[in-house]
């Protein structure tokens, strides 16, 4: 059981007529999409500190490189 917002629960009923598909299947379809936003969101910010690492090791690389060469 949940407990939800009477105005949420309104529009729901007006989408559930307006597509003629169950209340509960446009809620899974909500869900599915609220996870997939979430998971989107992991990966952007995975990336982000990946691209950081990779900028910071490079940086590393290269003023090793330099001592190297003097």
């Amino acid at each position: 059981t949940v407990s939800v917002d009477e105005g949420l629960i309104r529009e729901l009923g007006g989408a559930s007529r307006k597509t003629r598909k169950p209340r509960s299947q446009l809620v899974e379809e909500a869900l599915r999409l609220w996870r997939r936003a979430r998971l989107e969101q992991a990966l952007k910010e995975g990336y982000q500190a990946m691209a950081s690492e990779d900028r910071a090791t490079a940086e590393r690389r290269l003023g090793a490189g330099w001592e190297t060469m003097k």
